[in-house]
Formats: C-alpha cells, structure tokens, sequence
C-alpha cells in the first residue's frame, strides 16, 4: 500500500492557493485546505449578497485544485470552473459555485442522507456513474476512495422543512432587519444561514462536492462567517501621497492604489470554523502561500482562534513565497519584504521553512536574513513555469515540497 503522506494544512485563496493545492496533492493523500472568506466581487460577491452564504468562489477554486488527472477528475474540474455566458442573471456565475450554494441551502434544511438522494439520484454510498476507480472518495476521516457508508458526521441530521422552501426567515437566531452597522456584506439577509449559525451543514456540502469530484484533499473555510477586508494604505489618493486611509473589501484592497500598511476584519473576531482548527492542531506541516500576501494569506492570522491555532500548533510550517509583487497590492515588495509583513501581522509565529523561486531572487543574503529572523531556513528552487508567467509549476513546487516535507 503506498504510504499516505504527512498530515497538510495548506491556507490562503483564489490562485495562489490553487497552485499550492495543485502541487501538494501529488505529494500526500492527506491533504486539507483552509481557504480565505472574504470575496465581495463577482459571482461570489453576487451570492453572498443575495442570499448570505459565504462567499464560494475561493472554495471552489480549492476544489478543483484537488481533482485528479483522470479523466473523471478533470471533466469534474472544467464543470465546476465553468461560467456563464449570457445576458441574463446566470452571467458569470460560475457552476461550481452555484452548485456549493446549492448543497449548503439543501444541507441547512434537511438530512444529509436526504440531500445527497435528491442531488446525486441515489443513496450518499457513492455517485451513480463514476467510472471503475474514480468514484468520490469518502468523507474525511475514511480511507481515500473508499465506499462511504455513512454521510459526513459534520451535517445536521434533523429536518426543518421541506428542501424546497429552505430555511426560514423567523428561525432563531435570524436577522431579518439585516446587518448590523459592524457585520460584513450578506450577514444576516433574511433567508440566509443566520449570523454565528453553526459550520455544520457549510463543511459538510464542500465534503458531498468533494466526494462528486474526486478530490484528493478536504476544503474547509477559515471561519464560519464571511467577512471584509479592510486595509490601511498610504496614498490611496495619490494626490495625498502621505496620508493613510481605510479601504473596506476584498476588490477594493486588491486593487487600491498607494502601499498597503496591513490588513484588519470585519467581525474583528469571526468563529473560526471548528474543524479548520482541528486540522491545524493534527497537522505534521502547514503551508503558508503562495497567493495574494494581504487578502488571501494573512488573513488567516487575523482570526484570532484560528491565529492562535496557528502559533501553538505542534506542526512545522512553511512559507511558499510568490514569483512576482501583485500589482496594486503589495508594488514593489521585495520577497523579505512580505516576510517582514508575515512577522508584523503574527509576531509569534515563528517558520521553519521558506521556499523561493531562485531565479527571482536579487538578494539572497536580504531574504536569509529575513528567514532567520523568522526562525527558519531558506529554500531556493527552481518552482516557476517555463512560460514566463508568475506562476508556479505544480510538478516543480511538488518536488521542492517532497524535498521539505523528508528533511
């Protein structure tokens, strides 16, 4: 039997995560992601908006990092990927979205057995029509590939109502009059998962579309709400160059002009999702990047279970280190330099390793200096694409990480 690997928790969103995920599944069978959820644009802003789900877009993203390369898992891939194109409301939504909304409203009214009838055609032991050695694997905590007998212990076994009408607008714990002055976009539209409402039947319907696409790993949010972004940035206004403002949301910060100073959120103490910290607390490693330094990664550290969860953790952790500066986000930056605003953002946390592309690095002796600071010890690669693009080749960051991970 091959052996399963180390126990990985990777973190971060949107592409960065999607290259690291792309890489780490090659490398273990025991794999989770922790995903960032705070997108307000696009179809994901569009959902969240209308109907108060966290936004899905990074963790679908996620999910489809984790298909296979058969043909099963790469048909799944391009399903949940695709997007709409028309002139109507479906315009740019995309399908893996829609379909994870979907689940969570199922989920949120009804058993999983229930749910997965309706959605699947069948009982939860399996999806009709998978082909020989590519049905879904089981829920977290079974043998990968294995026949579930049971749904994921995560959703709610009771009923209230029927599947069709969905949650109520007078359940407890409801916010008809909708968000509170200090709560993110979404939280409380009347109809939605009530504000603070458990993350039972969210982590379940990302393990059912795990389980329909195959996925080698687990997707779970980093929290149980979703949430802003707010950024302090100097020079917003460029004909301010010195003053610095706020700039409240996930696009906007991407996008602002100026130098982004750090990042906050809106709660300032969101739940953390449970079972996001018990993957942490059981990791053997923890990944940290590549992707967007100030909406994707850090993030995670400014939910302060989560971040404590992070700093005491007995696994070691690494740092992937973007191949290029994010226009608009962090101009300019260095490679120590998002280093030095990992250490600003979580003074305890200290890192064993960082990896970095060596053929973008100008300064080595300035980015050992920044790792030791950090506590840990540097790792130059050849981990970028032959393209020419920023972005990481999956085989190559693999190889780098099975370096790592048996050192």
């Amino acid at each position: 039997m091959k052996p399963l690997g180390p126990k990985v928790v990777a973190l971060g969103g949107g592409h960065g995560l999607y290259a690291s995920l792309s890489a780490l599944r090659r490398v273990t069978d025991r794999l989770t992601a922790v995903v960032t959820v705070a997108d307000d644009g696009g179809s994901s802003g569009r959902l969240r908006r209308e109907l108060g789900v966290l936004p899905p877009g990074d963790l679908r993203m996620a999910l489809a990092a984790l298909c296979g390369d058969d043909e099963w898992g790469q048909t799944w891939r391009d399903v949940v990927q695709h997007r709409f194109r028309s002139e109507g409301d479906l315009q740019g939504h995309a399908v893996g979205n829609l379909l994870i909304v979907a689940l969570w409203e199922l989920l949120g009214g009804a058993s999983t057995g229930a749910a997965a009838d309706l959605l699947l055609g069948g009982p939860p032991g399996g999806v009709p029509g998978a082909p020989s050695g590519a049905a879904p694997r089981s829920a977290p905590g079974g043998a990968p590939n294995s026949a579930p007998t049971s749904a994921p212990t995560s959703a709610p076994t009771s009923v209230h109502g029927s599947l069709a009408e969905g949650p109520s607008s007078g359940e407890a714990g409801a916010s008809p009059g909708g968000p509170r002055g200090d709560e993110p976009a979404g939280a409380g539209v009347p109809g939605g998962p009530a504000w603070g409402a458990p993350s039972g039947s969210t982590v379940a319907g990302l393990d059912w579309v795990g389980r329909l696409l195959g996925a080698h790993g687990r997707v779970l949010p980093m929290a149980a709400v979703p949430m802003d972004i707010v950024a302090e940035v100097r020079g917003a206004d460029p004909s301010r160059p010195d003053e610095v403002t706020r700039v409240k949301g996930q696009v906007a910060c991407a996008k602002t002009p100026g130098s982004v100073l750090g990042v906050s959120l809106v709660p300032a103490d969101p739940p953390a999702c449970p079972e996001a910290l018990a993957a942490v607390e059981d990791a053997d490693w923890i990944v940290f990047g590549p992707g967007s330094w100030f909406t994707s990664v850090l993030p995670h550290l400014k939910v302060p279970a989560l971040a404590r969860a992070l700093t005491s953790a007995r696994a070691r952790r690494v740092v992937a280190l973007n191949l290029a500066p994010q226009p608009g986000e962090t101009d300019d930056f260095s490679p120590q330099a998002h280093l030095e605003v990992l250490q600003a953002h979580a003074p305890d946390l200290s890192v064993d390793v960082v990896i970095a592309d060596e053929g973008v690095v100008e300064d080595p002796g300035a980015l050992e200096k920044a790792v030791r600071r950090l506590g840990g010890r540097l790792v130059l690669a050849g981990v970028a694409a032959d393209d020419g693009s920023p972005r990481h080749d999956p085989a190559r960051l693999a190889q780098a990480f099975v370096q790592i991970f048996s050192e």
